[in-house]
């Protein structure tokens, strides 16, 4: 009884163990509330830094949707694009809710960043096709990995239950976000580091997009007659079979073979459930494994793409102390806008 007394004792202010338990006013202590009250709402409300950010920002947001019908220069719209997270973040008052909004604004700046260089005629011309297909001969000893696949388990004439199957496992490319939303209700103290790291491994895969333009395996198939027209586009052939009709059009960017987002993303997030322990850690390279074999045989990647994929998010986790230092800057940085 006397050590758990003086452990109460130990919490209690310095001045309630000189005088003893004082009962202050009752002025004083609706005051007090309605100071405590104050403080709350202005942590929950916007301040007029973030109103000037966000006023500037949803004009910005604006011009990038209707960049087509106003022909907007690709260099602006890549910019104005780029800070709409960071004006997002900074314009968002500080409540838990404040992840979803930014990581949905990375997205969307991630996805139009990924959609730019095919919205740009002249980049057809700088197309390089026949690279991944010469590097993959390598791997595959003398036949590209995606074409062996697709020679030995499909068959062309029908739509069969592995190509079902395994569309299904590349259309889970959202899984290391659905792992986000998770760590975001149970564990939000994990957020900032594990969105940071999955941002990265989409943002560091953009500049070969432009750079180093690269259709995949079944653009060079169809388009350019590589590995003897015989890699079909597996996903359109299941999607069409789901609704008994061909799609009219390809959304996206059919250039952005190199390297692989979505390996790169599952990745990063296996190496994050690692260190939780083996079992986690085993799931997620599994995933990693399967989602591999996926975007091979449906001939969205060839596997050069896959290994690029890995090994930038390895380079992700290697510089992962370099970088944080100057990260954590720019949060602060952002948070005095808010503040």
């Amino acid at each position: 009884m006397l050590g758990r007394g003086a452990k109460r004792s130990s919490r209690r202010s310095a001045a309630h163990r000189r005088r003893g338990p004082e009962r202050a006013h009752p002025l004083v202590r609706l005051a007090r509330r309605a100071r405590r009250r104050l403080i709350a709402k202005r942590r929950r409300s916007m301040t007029p830094a973030q109103w000037v950010v966000l006023a500037a920002g949803v004009p910005a947001i604006g011009v990038v949707l209707a960049r087509r019908r106003l022909r907007v220069p690709p260099a602006v719209t890549l910019v104005l694009v780029t800070a709409a997270p960071l004006a997002v973040s900074a314009a968002t008052p500080r409540r838990r809710w404040r992840y979803a909004v930014v990581g949905a604004a990375y997205m969307w700046s991630f996805e139009v960043t990924w959609e730019l260089p095919y919205e740009n005629p002249k980049l057809r011309e700088r197309l390089r096709v026949a690279y991944p297909v010469r590097i993959d001969s390598v791997i595959g000893l003398g036949v590209p990995p995606g074409q062996r696949l697709q020679q030995a388990l499909r068959d062309p004439a029908r739509v069969t239950t592995l190509d079902k199957v395994v569309t299904v496992i590349y259309a889970s490319w959202f899984t290391p976000h659905m792992l986000l939303a998770w760590l975001l209700v149970r564990h939000p103290e994990y957020v900032p580091r594990a969105a940071g790291r999955l941002a990265a491994a989409y943002h560091l895969t953009t500049p070969f997009y432009y750079l180093v333009p690269t259709p995949p395996p079944w653009w060079a198939s169809e388009n350019a007659g590589l590995m003897d027209g015989q890699v079909q586009r597996v996903r359109r052939k299941v999607v069409d079979s789901l609704f008994h009709k061909p799609r009219k059009t390809d959304v996206g960017n059919p250039w952005a073979s190199m390297p692989s987002d979505h390996i790169a993303s599952a990745a990063i997030t296996a190496m994050g459930l690692a260190e939780l322990g083996a079992v986690p850690g085993a799931l997620g390279w599994t995933y990693v494994a399967l989602a591999s074999f996926a975007v091979v045989y449906l001939g969205e990647h060839y596997v050069i793409d896959v290994l690029v994929g890995l090994a930038i998010a390895a380079a992700i986790q290697r510089g992962e102390a370099s970088v944080t230092p100057l990260v954590h800057r720019i949060v602060v940085a952002l948070e005095r806008v808010g503040s």
